[in-house]
């Protein structure tokens, strides 16, 4: 085990549940501390989850890959805004967002109905969206998201049907494209009682968003990455500006304490 490693098995880190799985400890605090700053400066975050396969390793560059999404994304929602604005609809700023992303390798079934695996490199990404009071409504995020991965070098890419509002990779339909659903195997809550499956809302599902989150943490599918990905490059996340309220330290402790309070039925 790295000396640098969460072990497998602590139920608890710094307050939060996390998977059952060997994690990065650096990774898993940057990734809690971005959450948190989310859910406390975002006015309405939510949380979406995507899995796409890296098509050419080659071609897929991590060092420029947050700011490249970025550019293609915004790009996309100020060409919806435009469209809106001819329209005579109410003017919208551009959502604020922060983004958390992962390089993974593990073996996967060729077909469904096959007994033989293949090696599958892929990338898994966080992204928190302010909604801005929905202002942006989930389908158009989503639509955008997926449509800016679609541009990105070396990744998995699909074809935006205007008409049907659906995703499509050769004949395969793909009704949310990259989203990965919410279940209950990652879950504090059980599947029933989520608020919504597509997404976590940060004000209200915060540490179970950060229980999922904590996936992207993990080390077991960094084994196998090829040489290009394994130089510290498998990880990364925006940078979001430091909290006015607390430093992060003072932040952190604060609400531990108070969750682990709530959890012991205390009141502060």
């Amino acid at each position: 085990m790295r000396c640098d490693a969460i072990p497998k098995g602590l139920e608890f880190f710094r307050g939060y549940l996390i998977l059952n799985r060997e994690m990065d400890r650096r990774n898993l605090i940057e990734t809690i501390r971005i959450l948190e700053w989310c859910s406390q400066n975002m006015a309405t975050p939510i949380m979406l989850h995507y899995v796409l396969e890296i098509e050419d390793e080659d071609l897929f560059d991590t060092n420029r890959f947050v700011q490249r999404f970025k550019e293609k994304l915004y790009s996309f929602f100020r060409e919806r805004n435009r469209i809106r604005n001819k329209e005579g609809k109410r003017k919208r700023k551009l959502p604020d967002l922060q983004l958390i992303y992962s390089v993974e390798m593990k073996n996967r079934l060729l077909f469904k109905s096959s007994d033989v695996f293949v090696p599958y490199l892929h990338l898994h990404l966080m992204v928190v969206i302010d909604t801005d009071h929905n202002r942006y409504h989930f389908d158009e995020i989503n639509i955008q998201i997926t449509r800016a991965l679609s541009r990105i070098n070396g990744l998995e890419s699909l074809w935006f049907n205007p008409t049907t509002f659906t995703f499509l990779k050769e004949a395969r339909s793909m009704r949310y494209g990259f989203l990965k659903m919410r279940n209950s195997k990652t879950s504090i809550k059980a599947t029933s009682n989520f608020n919504e499956l597509k997404w976590h809302d940060l004000k209200t599902e915060l540490e179970d968003a950060i229980c999922r989150a904590s996936y992207l943490c993990k080390l077991d599918q960094k084994i196998d990455l090829p040489e290009k990905f394994n130089r510290g490059n498998s990880f990364g996340h925006t940078r979001p500006p430091r909290s006015k309220r607390l430093d992060p330290v003072n932040e952190t402790k604060q609400n531990e304490t108070e969750r682990n309070a709530k959890r012991n039925g205390l009141k502060l």
